[in-house]
């Protein structure tokens, strides 16, 4: 039970930092968005479309198997768990959305030309799945790079919490 609560914590932390990152002067990364659209074309209206909620549950489901894939290689003693081999884990899926996964998905992604932009605003789904989405300037690989970190940190607790503890010397007084 606690290792689904630490999962659920992981997920929503990543997705939790995303959504407050563009309020600290990071550029909003439309995740779900950006899958919607290489998916359908264009970006489906929240309510009006079924299909809105496609790209949010191939992202949850994604950011889930990137959970078990952490504990499994716990469980093939692969890595130990700790916060360190956490952020590692983190920062190695980092690279791998950013440098294999949004190229995969630029390729799929149809080059319609973008909403009108106003000065001073940003669209609200300007997001290009490009390699660490340059488009976007280099605050959004950062922002990016921390959201994973937090992520894997918090795994790497989840799964370090879990070691048995050596009750044998508490036995042994109790007697």
């Amino acid at each position: 039970m606690e290792r689904a609560l630490g999962a659920a914590a992981a997920v929503l932390t990543w997705l939790g930092w995303l959504t407050i990152c563009p309020a600290l002067g990071f550029p909003t990364l439309g995740t779900a968005a950006m899958i919607n659209r290489a998916l359908f074309g264009e970006v489906p209206e929240a309510g009006h479309e079924p299909g809105f909620w496609l790209g949010w549950i191939i992202l949850i489901a994604g950011l889930i198997v990137a959970v078990a894939v952490f504990f499994i290689l716990e469980r093939l003693r692969l890595l130990q768990a700790s916060i360190r081999t956490g952020v590692i884990y983190g920062a190695a899926l980092w690279l791998l959305a950013g440098v294999v996964v949004m190229p995969l998905l630029g390729l799929t992604e149809p080059s319609i030309p973008g909403p009108p932009t106003v000065p001073g605003f940003q669209p609200a789904d300007s997001m290009k799945a490009t390699v660490m989405m340059y488009t976007l300037g280099p605050l959004a690989s950062v922002a990016a790079l921390i959201a994973w970190l937090l992520f894997g940190a918090i795994l790497g607790a989840i799964g370090s919490g879990q070691k048995p503890r050596d009750t044998s010397s508490a036995e042994a007084l109790a007697r």
